[in-house]
C-alpha cells in the first residue's frame, strides 16, 4: 500500500511538471511570454530616456557598486546565474543591464510601501537622485536570518564545485569498524561542519568513532531527524542531498522572507515545518515554544496578522468538516460520548443562547444542525484549552491551548485541522499581558479558576507571521533544514518556472 501511494504521488508530480513544460511550450504561453519581455523592455526604455543613461549599472564596461549589489542578490535569488567572466561585449552589457533593472522593477513592486509610487517612478527617482544603493538597501528585509541565509548560499555554492560522495544506503557499520566506505560518511559531515576539521585524521577517515556517532547526531538534529546516531533511511536520505539541491532550497526560503512587513521590535513567528513558535523582540528570541499545525489535508496557511484577544476557557464550534467525518460517527457509535465531552446544541446569540443535550439515541444531528450550532463548553476535555488567541483572518485559523499535551513528543507534529496548537499557551497569555495593564495577570487567574468564558482585548496587539521555512537559522546561528510537509518548496520551483 505504502509503494502503491508513493508512486500515485509521483507519477502525480510528474504530470504535473509535464502539463507546466506544454503549457509553456503552447502559443498562448510563449505568447504571453513575450509580451512580458517587451513590456519589461519598455520599462527599461523609458527608465534609459528619462535618466539620460546609456546603460544604469555599468561605468567603463565594469558593473557599478550598485551593480555588483543587484548582480550578487538576485543570483543569491536565483534570478540570475553566477557571472563567469566580467568581461563583456556591447551587447552582452545591455543585456544584462536589462535583466538587472527588470529583476529590481520586480523587487519594488513586492514592497508594500514603495509598489503604490510605481515602480519605475521609484527607480528613476533613486538614479536622478544617486541613491541607487540606498534604494537596494532599503528593499532587502532587515531580518537576521535574511544576511544567514545568503551566507549558507554562498557556502553551498563553494561545496558545489566539488563531487558530491556517493554513499551506500545499505551499508550498516558497528562502532570501532575500519571499512573504505565510511570516508566518505566523514568527508560529507566535515563538508558540512558536523564533524570538525580537526578530527578528521589520516588515520581515523576510515574508522567508524564516536566522533562520527556525534557528528551524526549534530547533523541529525539540524535537519529535523531522530537523533540516535545511526545511519537510518531518512539519515542517508539527507546525507546524499547535493550541494545543488541545498542552494535551490536556500533560494526559496530566501525570498520567502521579502514578503514579510518591515521587522517590527516585536513580533511572533510560527515557522510551520519546524513546529515551532517563537517570539522575537529587537532580533532576540524571547519565548520559544513546539508547536502542532494542520496536516497535509487541512494545511495551516501562511499569514500577516495579530494577535488583539485572548479567551480564557473558551468554547469549541467545530468546523462542519470535523462535525461530519469525526464527531457524528462518534455519536453513532455512542450516543453520550458527546455529552460526555460537553458538546450541547446550541442556537440564538451569546446574551441569550438555547440549549439542548444531545442524550437520545438516533437523534438525528444533521437535521438539528440546520438551527442549532454544536458547541462544546469549557472544560478539561475543551479542544481547545484554557487559551485561544484570537488572530484576525477569513480562514478561521487561530492559536490555543490543547489537552493532549503528549503529542509535543513527536517529532512529526503536522496532526490539527488547521489551527496551531501551543505547548505552554499560558506562557504566551503571560507575556501578552505583560504588556497590559498591571492587574491584567490577576484578572486572567481569576477567570481561569472560575471557569467561565472571558474575552481579553489586547491594547498592545502582537504581530504575527505564521511563515514556511525549510531551511532557518536558530538563535546561535547553527543551520537547520526542516521537511518540505506541504510540497510548497518544489511547487514554488514549478511556479517560478512558468
Amino acid at each position: 500500500m505504502l509503494y502503491e501511494t508513493f508512486f500515485i504521488k509521483k507519477s502525480k508530480r510528474i504530470f504535473i511538471r509535464l502539463f507546466f513544460m506544454l503549457l509553456l511550450s503552447s502559443p498562448m504561453a510563449l505568447s504571453a511570454q513575450q509580451a512580458s519581455l517587451n513590456q519589461s523592455d519598455i520599462a527599461y526604455r523609458t527608465i534609459l530616456q528619462q535618466s539620460e543613461k546609456q546603460l544604469l549599472w555599468f561605468a567603463s564596461d565594469q558593473l557599478t557598486s550598485s551593480g555588483l549589489s543587484l548582480e550578487s542578490l538576485f543570483v543569491d535569488l536565483g534570478w540570475l546565474y553566477p557571472s563567469k567572466d566580467n568581461k563583456r561585449s556591447r551587447a552582452e552589457q545591455q543585456q544584462h543591464d536589462l535583466a538587472l533593472t527588470t529583476e529590481l522593477l520586480r523587487l519594488i513592486q513586492q514592497n508594500s510601501s514603495l509598489a503604490n509610487s510605481g515602480a519605475e517612478n521609484v527607480l528613476i527617482n533613486a538614479i536622478n537622485k544617486g541613491e541607487t544603493e540606498q534604494l537596494l538597501f532599503s528593499l532587502i528585509p532587515k531580518y537576521q536570518q535574511v544576511a544567514q541565509l545568503r551566507k549558507a548560499i554562498a557556502y553551498y555554492r563553494l561545496l558545489s564545485a566539488y563531487p558530491w560522495p556517493t554513499l551506500d544506503v545499505n551499508f550498516q557499520p558497528k562502532l570501532g569498524q575500519s571499512h573504505y566506505k565510511i570516508k566518505a560518511i566523514r568527508d560529507i559531515l566535515t563538508r558540512l561542519g558536523d564533524l570538525p576539521q580537526k578530527m578528521q585524521t589520516e588515520y581515523r577517515r576510515d574508522i567508524f568513532d564516536s566522533v562520527v556517532i556525534n557528528a551524526l547526531e549534530k547533523f541529525q538534529l539540524r535537519h529535523g531527524l531522530s537523533v540516535d546516531g545511526k545511519l537510518g533511511a531518512n539519515t542517508y536520505a539527507a546525507l546524499g542531498i547535493s550541494p545543488e539541491q541545498r542552494i535551490k532550497q536556500l533560494q526559496v526560503n530566501l525570498w520567502r522572507w521579502f514578503s514579510l512587513p518591515t521587522q517590527p521590535d516585536k513580533y511572533l513567528l510560527v515557522n510551520i515545518p519546524s513546529y515551532q513558535l517563537s517570539v522575537m523582540e529587537y532580533g532576540q528570541q524571547v519565548l520559544k515554544m513546539k508547536v502542532i499545525v494542520g496536516d497535509r489535508v487541512n494545511q495551516t496557511p501562511q499569514m500577516i496578522t495579530k494577535i488583539n484577544q485572548i479567551t480564557l476557557n473558551p468554547t469549541w464550534t467545530p468546523t462542519f468538516n470535523i462535525i461530519k467525518n469525526e464527531l457524528i460517527p462518534e455519536y453513532q457509535k455512542n450516543h453520550l460520548s458527546l455529552k460526555r465531552k460537553k458538546f450541547q446544541l446550541v442556537k440564538g446569540s451569546r446574551q441569550d443562547p438555547q440549549y439542548r443535550e444531545i442524550d437520545k439515541v438516533n437523534m438525528d444531528l444533521p437535521k438539528l444542525l440546520q438551527s442549532y450550532r454544536l458547541v462544546q463548553a469549557p472544560g478539561v476535555n475543551n479542544a481547545l484549552g484554557n487559551y485561544r488567541f484570537n488572530i484576525p483572518n477569513n480562514q478561521f485559523i487561530y492559536l490555543h491551548d490543547t489537552p493532549v499535551k503528549s503529542l509535543f513528543n513527536r517529532d512529526f507534529r503536522a496532526l490539527s485541522h488547521g489551527c496551531v496548537r501551543l505547548q505552554d499557551a499560558g506562557l504566551l497569555a503571560k507575556y501578552l499581558l505583560s504588556f497590559e495593564s498591571d492587574k491584567s495577570e490577576q484578572k486572567m487567574q481569576a477567570a481561569l479558576s472560575a471557569g467561565n468564558t472571558k474575552y481579553l482585548s489586547l491594547n498592545n496587539t502582537l504581530p504575527v507571521y505564521i511563515a514556511y521555512h525549510t531551511a532557518w537559522f536558530n538563535q546561535q546561528g547553527v543551520l537547520h533544514f526542516s521537511a518540505d510537509i506541504y510540497a510548497l518548496d518544489s511547487n514554488q520551483s514549478i511556479l517560478s518556472a512558468i
